[in-house]
Order: structure tokens, then C-alpha cells, then sequence
């Protein structure tokens, strides 16, 4: 079994201390670390943004049977689309991703884990499962894969909210306000798509409240910094990639495109585009609902 890992940054090297775990051989892909082989089984870590341009780098290695286990999170900004969408157009059908609360380092620190294993159809699922789980990593299956990585792609939004929110001084009871709608929104723009919602998975409910409440969320510490900061000021103090940010936009066309009234999400857009003079917006969405 020839298994790799495309994107091995902090994430990617976390799932691949899971195989490690597990004694399952793999070869990391990245940058400075080509294929050389076919793979049979692709864990696929690498930013939504830069999946397109990542298999066709590879293409000469994959085929259309391969596994492919995505674990990226977002919203292409082009098209719009899902990293299901855009893996499925490329020829690749047997489709599985990888989705829930899961902090890099804490995954390497091995403390208790339970994600969700979304999959179109489940006939490799129970070895995508043998070889990612451990005892303290554990997957739960879910035939709602697309809205997974909707519900995945739409909580680094709220965590931006929710960590401006945060950086105004307000509370638990206001956050946990804003997870319930966010999560309610979720379900809204999920139906509005013909998608259902597992909202028990872990990959929904749970993904959501961790990425909203917890400072080692980029996304999170972004909107912390704009309650205070220009937009600029607040992606620098951040560091890196901001997911949220460029997913905010994509939902708001897609919003537009199923007819789906989504005040939450719009609020934060608001927000990203205004930075700390967005607080008048902010105090009276949430005086006001």
C-alpha cells in the first residue's frame, strides 16, 4: 500500500504522526519533497487555495482509483467551490475528508481526540479508519462529507466574530450566543445547497465551538486583533494564513447564489472590511437578536 502525504506543514505532519503510530509507511510530498512513486492512498493536507496546482504537479503519480483524504479546510476563492468539488472535477471519485476538532500539536502531544470521516460512499472507509486511528485519535464516519467541509469551511468565519468579540470585552454567554446562530446559519446555507447536516458530528459542532473559542485558532486571534487593529495590523500580528478571511467572501456569493439570508456571516464581512471601526455594527447585531 503506497501511501503519501501532500502538504507537510504543521497538520500534515501531525496526520503523519498518526501513520507513524500506526506503522503505516508514507511518504511526505511537498515543495522540497516530490513523488517519485504512484500512490495508492493520498492524505491531502495542502490549503484550498493551492489544490488545484498541487495535483497537477502530481498528476504523473496518481490515477482515478486512488484514495484521496482531504483535510483541508476552506472555500476556493475562484470558484468558490469545496475541496470535494474541486478534487471531484479533476477526475478523482474516490473521495474521502477528514474533518473536525483537531489542533495540530495537540495531536502530536496526544491528547484525546474525536474527528469525523466524511465519505461518498464507504467501501475503503474502515482502512482509511484502520490507518488514522489511534487511542487517543479517534474517527467516526459520516455519509454528510459535503456538508462536513461546508460546516469546516464556514466555522473559521465565526471564529473571526468570535474572537472580535473577545477582543471587545465580551463574555461566554455573548460567544456562546454567536455559536448557536453560527451553527444555525450553517444548517440554513447547508440546506439552501440540498446538502443535510449531521449536527452531532464532530466535525460540525465540535469543529465549530473549538475554532471559536480557543487563542491558538488563527482565525480566532484575527478577529481578537481587529477589534483593536487595522486589517492589515491584525493579519500581521497573526503571522500566517487566515482562512476565514478569504472564505468570508466565498460565502457570501454562495449565500447570494441559494437564497440564503445569513446576518451573521454578513456582519462578519462587515468586520474583516472595517477592522476596529466595525464595532457600532457588531454591538447593535448583537443587542438586536
Amino acid at each position: 500500500m503506497k501511501v503519501a502525504v501532500m502538504g507537510y506543514g504543521h497538520y500534515g505532519r501531525a496526520l503523519g504522526s498518526l501513520l507513524e503510530h500506526n506503522g503505516v509507511e508514507f511518504t511526505p510530498v511537498d515543495v522540497d519533497l516530490p513523488l517519485k512513486h504512484e500512490v495508492e492512498i493520498l492524505i491531502q493536507v495542502v490549503p484550498t487555495q493551492s489544490i488545484r496546482q498541487a495535483f497537477e504537479t502530481n498528476t504523473k503519480f496518481f490515477n482515478p482509483d486512488m484514495v484521496v483524504i482531504n483535510a483541508a479546510k476552506g472555500i476556493e476563492q475562484s470558484s468558490h467551490e469545496l475541496p470535494h468539488q474541486i478534487i471531484e472535477e479533476l477526475g478523482y471519485k474516490n473521495y474521502y475528508c477528514l474533518m473536525g476538532p483537531s489542533f495540530a500539536t495537540e495531536i502530536i502531544d496526544q491528547q484525546p481526540t474525536l474527528v469525523s470521516l466524511g465519505y461518498a460512499n464507504d467501501k475503503q472507509a474502515k482502512v482509511v479508519v484502520e490507518m488514522l486511528q489511534t487511542s487517543y485519535f479517534r474517527v467516526q464516519g459520516s455519509a454528510d462529507y459535503q456538508s462536513l467541509e461546508l460546516a469546516a469551511a464556514m466555522k473559521n468565519v465565526y471564529a473571526i466574530l468570535c474572537g472580535y468579540a473577545e477582543g471587545l470585552g465580551f463574555k461566554g454567554n455573548t460567544r456562546a450566543k454567536l455559536i448557536t446562530l453560527a451553527l444555525q446559519e450553517v444548517v440554513k446555507l447547508a440546506a439552501a445547497m440540498g446538502q443535510s447536516v449531521d449536527v452531532l458530528a464532530a466535525g460540525v459542532v465540535g469543529d465549530l465551538v473549538l475554532t471559536c473559542s480557543s487563542t491558538e485558532s488563527r482565525n480566532f486571534r484575527f478577529g481578537q486583533n481587529l477589534a483593536t487593529m487595522t486589517q492589515q495590523e491584525a493579519f500581521d500580528a497573526v503571522g500566517s494564513t487566515v482562512e476565514g478571511f478569504h472564505t468570508s467572501q466565498s460565502i457570501q456569493a454562495l449565500a447570494k447564489e441559494h437564497k440564503a439570508e445569513l446576518p451573521l456571516a454578513t456582519l462578519t464581512q462587515r468586520i474583516i472590511d472595517k477592522g476596529a471601526e466595525g464595532h457600532r455594527h457588531f454591538q447593535d447585531y448583537v443587542q438586536s437578536i
